[in-house]
C-alpha cells in the first residue's frame, strides 16, 4: 500500500522511566528503557519541537552569510491529555513507596533532589513505510494540572529531552483503560479540613526548572539539572463567604478585618482531592502556602466570583490509591 497523509488517530505515545546510569554514556549510547511501556492518559495529544540552534556566520567582505553551524541541539516533548493515571508522578516529584492490599493499592509520590528520566516512544503508521520516533532522556520541566466545571481533571507537561532516535517499525498502542478523573468528583481543601465551597476552576503548576547542561565535545545534552522547585496555584470560586478566601488572603485566617501588618502569615496546608468511577484516588497534600494576588470584580451582568493566586513552599506528598499493586518505576 502506498504511504498516505494520516491524522494523529494511527500515532502512538508511550513512556517508561529508564536507567540513571544512561547518563553517564555519551548521547548516543543512551540507550531506552527496558520497562514496561505505559500510556499518558486518555485523549492525549503530544507535540514535539526540535531545535538545531543553527548560527549564521558573517563577517566583512561580503553581505551574505559566509556559513552556517549547528549549535547545541535541543527538544522538548509537550503532552497533554485527561487524568486517569497518575504513573507520571515518579518523574515529577522524584520517588515512590508503593503499599497498601489488594483493591487499594497506595502509590505515595514524594520530593527528592534529582529527578528520573523517562523514554517516549512515538509513532506514526504510514503505510509501506513506519515512522517510531524515540526520544530519551526527557525529564519534566513544568506540569500543570487543571479542573474546571464540566470537565475532565486534564494535564499538561513539557519534558525536554537529550537525544532521539528514528526507525521504521511502529510501536504498538497501549489503550489506558483506567477511568477518567472529573471536576465533579474533586475538592480541595484550603487549610486541610475546610472546603473551599463553589470552586469554578483549579490550576496546579509544579516547575522544576531544569537546567540543560552541555560540554565542549559534543552538541548533545551531558545532563539535565532540577534547580528550585516551584508549587503555584490559582483558585476561581463563586463568592458567598468572605471567610472562605478573602480573609485568608488578608492574614492567613478566616477573622482577619485588616490586611496583615507584619510581612504575612502563611496558611498550613493545602489538599486537593479527585477520585473517579473505579474509586480511585488521587490526593495532593501541600504545605507552606501564601496567597499572593486576590480579585473580587462587581458586575451587575455576572455571578460574583473571587480569585486567588498563590503558592506552596512544599509538597508533603500526593498518594495515587487503585488496584494496581507495583506502579511504574525507574529500571534497575
Amino acid at each position: 500500500m502506498a504511504n498516505n497523509y494520516r491524522s494523529g488517530g494511527s500515532t502512538v505515545a508511550l513512556y517508561a522511566y529508564e536507567q540513571a546510569a544512561q547518563w553517564d554514556s555519551a548521547a548516543s549510547s543512551h540507550t531506552a528503557s527496558t520497562e514496561t511501556y505505559v500510556p499518558f492518559g486518555q485523549g492525549v495529544d503530544i507535540s514535539v519541537a526540535r531545535n538545531n540552534n543553527a548560527e549564521r556566520i558573517t563577517g566583512v567582505g561580503a553581505r551574505n552569510a559566509t556559513a552556517t553551524i549547528s549549535k547545541q541541539y535541543s527538544g522538548t516533548a509537550t503532552i497533554n491529555g485527561a487524568v486517569t493515571n497518575a504513573w507520571w508522578l515518579l518523574g515529577i516529584l522524584g520517588a515512590n513507596a508503593d503499599a497498601g492490599s489488594v483493591g487499594a493499592y497506595t502509590h505515595t509520590y514524594t520530593e527528592t533532589d534529582t529527578l528520573p528520566s523517562f523514554t517516549t516512544k512515538t509513532s506514526f503508521e504510514l503505510g509501506t513505510t513506519d515512522m517510531a520516533n524515540v526520544l530519551l532522556g526527557c525529564r519534566v520541566n513544568s506540569y500543570t494540572l487543571t479542573a474546571a466545571i464540566n470537565e475532565a481533571l486534564r494535564f499538561s507537561i513539557e519534558a525536554p529531552y537529550r537525544y532521539e532516535t528514528v526507525g521504521t517499525t511502529a510501536v504498538s498502542n497501549i489503550a489506558d483503560t483506567e477511568p477518567v478523573f472529573t471536576f465533579a468528583h474533586g475538592s480541595i481543601e484550603l487549610p486541610d479540613g475546610t472546603v473551599v465551597a463553589a470552586v469554578q476552576s483549579f490550576e496546579l503548576t509544579i516547575n522544576n526548572n531544569l537546567e540543560a547542561i552541555y560540554g565542549v565535545g559534543s552538541r548533545f545534552m551531558v545532563d539535565n539539572v532540577a534547580k528550585n522547585r516551584e508549587y503555584n496555584f490559582n483558585i476561581t470560586a463563586a463568592f458567598k463567604d468572605h471567610t472562605a478566601l478573602f480573609t485568608r488572603f488578608l492574614n492567613g485566617t478566616n477573622s482577619a478585618t485588616a490586611p496583615d501588618a507584619g510581612s504575612g502569615t502563611e496558611i498550613a496546608t493545602l489538599e486537593l482531592t479527585f477520585t473517579n468511577d473505579d474509586g480511585d484516588i488521587l490526593d495532593f497534600n501541600f504545605t507552606g502556602i501564601t496567597l499572593n494576588e486576590e480579585t473580587l470584580p462587581q458586575n451587575v451582568n455576572e455571578v460574583i466570583k473571587e480569585n486567588v493566586t498563590g503558592w506552596a513552599r512544599a509538597c508533603t506528598n500526593v498518594i495515587y490509591t487503585n488496584d494496581i499493586q507495583t506502579a511504574p518505576a525507574e529500571q534497575a
